[in-house]
Parts: structure tokens; C-alpha cells; sequence
């Protein structure tokens, strides 16, 4: 994995491209003190499979409560062009006086994941930090 940098929307809608080809289930982190919903656990809530409390996501050491959507074919295309709809899961921003920053969007902090068929982690968001990992 190696730590990406999402500074603009091409570069989100990129990072949706890889995805869209290679996902099969997708995680959401729902962080403890996290109560903002989100329109991937209401909009698609028929392909909840999981839903668990977790102590250390990914091996990032957040804790929270964990969704897992099978991504099935037939609803690829519907998830991937909502997300598209969103500005970005966060955007990595300078400033002069703060230096890096993170602008949060409507996504909200939900930490997000996606995994191939055989499980294998391909990207995920420590989003109120602005952090991603992508498989390259």
C-alpha cells in the first residue's frame, strides 16, 4: 500500500475508476464518537452483510463499528456513480499559515475501504485525517 494524496476531484474520480473495476465488498468505519449518517449505509443498506464493533480497523488503531457491503455486479455501476455525485472522501489542501490541511466534504468522517473478491485490501481513508492508502 502506499499513502495517495486526493487534492482535486480528477484525482478522486481516478481513484473511483481503479476501484469500480476491481471492488467486490466495501467497509465502512463508523467511528465511536461518529453520529453523522451516511448515504452508503441508508442508500444501500439491502447489501449489508456485516455490521461489528471493531478495536483496531485496518491496523490503524480505530475503533468503532464496522458496515461491510457485498458490492454485487448488478449494483456496482448505482454505488460507484453516487459516489462519483460527492465532491471527494476529503481533500488534502495547503495553507500558508497551517500548512496541510484536511477539507472535509458530505462524505462526512466515516473511515471507508474496498476489497477485491479474494479480500484483498485495494484503498482505504483515515478520512478526518486525510489519509489514504492505495494498492499500487
Amino acid at each position: 500500500m502506499k499513502i495517495i494524496k486526493i487534492t482535486n476531484k480528477n484525482d478522486y474520480i481516478q481513484i473511483l475508476n481503479f476501484l469500480e473495476k476491481n471492488t467486490k465488498y466495501i467497509e465502512l468505519l463508523q467511528l465511536i464518537d461518529d453520529n453523522e449518517s451516511n448515504f452508503i449505509i441508508e442508500k444501500y443498506n439491502q447489501l449489508l452483510i456485516t455490521k461489528k464493533n471493531v478495536f483496531n480497523w485496518n491496523d490503524s488503531g480505530a475503533k468503532g463499528v464496522v458496515y461491510k457491503f457485498d458490492i454485487k455486479f448488478s449494483d456496482k455501476e448505482k454505488i460507484f456513480n453516487d459516489l462519483r455525485k460527492i465532491n471527494s472522501f476529503f481533500y488534502n489542501t495547503w495553507d500558508n499559515k497551517l500548512g496541510e490541511t484536511v477539507e472535509t466534504t458530505e462524505f462526512g468522517y466515516m473511515n471507508i475501504a474496498f476489497f477485491d473478491s479474494k479480500g484483498k485490501l485495494l484503498f482505504y481513508t483515515i478520512t478526518h485525517e486525510g489519509i489514504a492508502w492505495i494498492q499500487h
